[in-house]
């Protein structure tokens, strides 16, 4: 447009000189007018292009404005990473022992006490087992008489042989009655399976205890398992006896070896069960409490930021604010760990420069007045 205005001037000036010859009759001024006309043209070209770049300075300059920050220069350090589930502990062994036999109780387990295996839990009446034993002793003793004076009558040919085949039966019967008679005796006493401790309800003095009661729940704490349930995407990089640790809800802090990983995943949650062994010798930690897991994994280089550091782009990502000279950069970063210390990223290489206060005021490109922080991140030298 500028153009088109600069040629109408131009052959506005060319008129002027015509027209001055044509009054005045002088040719030698046309060539004259031209040029001061043009002259005057250029000029006012240059006025209206000083006058649109004197109108555009401010607004650069105020782009040009840098904005004060505080940046932190950050190394990376080696962190390894974990796998953290919620699960809970478990004894290695629970088991309800249980009456073969009939009986009134005679000695009960107390509730709480710790055994040893073999030790004596209950004890049923022995009843008339006795008076049954002696009772088949004695026949027995007269059927094997019996028997043996069958034998001689045989021999001599006074009495057939099958008599003394069926008084050999009646004693052999007789035997395993006797037999049976001294298992149920034995039956009587029920003894811990192994050492642990007497849970739960158990039989009760003076009662009567049927075949297949419960006289008593032992439960084996040593050593305790803590179990908890991991992600499909995750199990591959377990092993058995890998280390791990775990932080009950009572306030313990515990370490073990992984000693079971379920081969098949839960239907329902796509999880493996994963099974903890902790040594509990004092029998201290307790069964069916809560627990925080956690199972180290690979580690990998990562930069401690404090939590404020992070920032969203435009595009949602999470990331920081770096300085890239005298300008702003946002680096996208991947969270590994977050805790009361700050927040664990990859992604920033092995160096950079964070910017750790002003970063919501800054955009890509944005010009920096950087001033480096003194001292340190989360009170860790760097």
């Amino acid at each position: 447009m500028l153009n088109g205005v600069f040629k109408l001037l131009v052959a506005a000036a060319i008129a002027f000189g015509i027209l001055t010859y044509v009054t005045g009759g002088d040719y030698a001024q046309i060539p004259r007018a031209a040029d001061q006309a043009m002259g005057q043209a250029m000029a006012r070209k240059q006025e209206r292009q000083a006058a649109k770049a004197s109108a555009a300075e401010p607004a650069g300059e105020e782009k040009a404005v840098a904005i004060e920050v505080v940046t932190k220069l950050s190394r990376a350090e080696s962190l390894s990473s974990s796998l953290k589930m919620t699960g809970a502990t478990e004894a290695s062994r629970r088991v309800d022992v249980r009456a073969e036999t009939s009986g009134i109780v005679a000695v009960a387990p107390r509730k709480g006490a710790r055994v040893r295996r073999g030790d004596l839990l209950c004890r049923q009446q022995l009843g008339a087992r006795s008076a049954r034993r002696e009772a088949s002793v004695a026949r027995l003793q007269q059927a094997l008489i019996e028997a043996r004076a069958q034998q001689k009558l045989s021999e001599r040919g006074l009495a057939a042989a099958n008599a003394t085949s069926a008084k050999r039966v009646d004693a052999e019967v007789l035997r395993s009655d006797i037999m049976q008679i001294d298992v149920e005796i034995g039956q009587l006493e029920i003894r811990a399976p192994f050492d642990g401790v007497v849970e739960g309800e158990s039989a009760e003095l003076g009662s009567l205890l049927q075949p297949g009661g419960v006289c008593a729940t032992i439960v084996d704490p040593d050593p305790l398992k803590v179990s908890g349930f991991v992600p499909e995407f995750q199990i591959g990089k377990l092993r058995l006896g890998d280390p791990a640790s775990a932080v009950l809800v009572t306030g313990e802090s515990v370490r073990g070896t992984i000693t079971y990983i379920a081969q098949t995943a839960d239907a329902a949650t796509r999880t493996f069960e994963v099974e903890i062994d902790v040594p509990n010798p004092d029998y201290r930690l307790r069964d069916a409490v809560t627990a925080r897991i956690e199972i180290p994994l690979d580690a990998k280089p990562a930069h401690r930021l404090p939590q404020s550091a992070l920032t969203l782009n435009d595009e949602g990502q999470i990331g920081v604010m770096v300085a890239a000279g005298d300008r702003a950069a946002f680096r996208a970063v991947e969270i590994l760990r977050d805790n009361e210390d700050g927040v664990w990223v990859s992604g920033l290489g092995n160096e950079a420069t964070v910017i750790v206060v002003g970063q919501e005021y800054v955009s890509e490109g944005s010009r920096l007045d950087a001033t480096p922080q003194t001292g340190s991140i989360l009170g860790t030298q760097s």
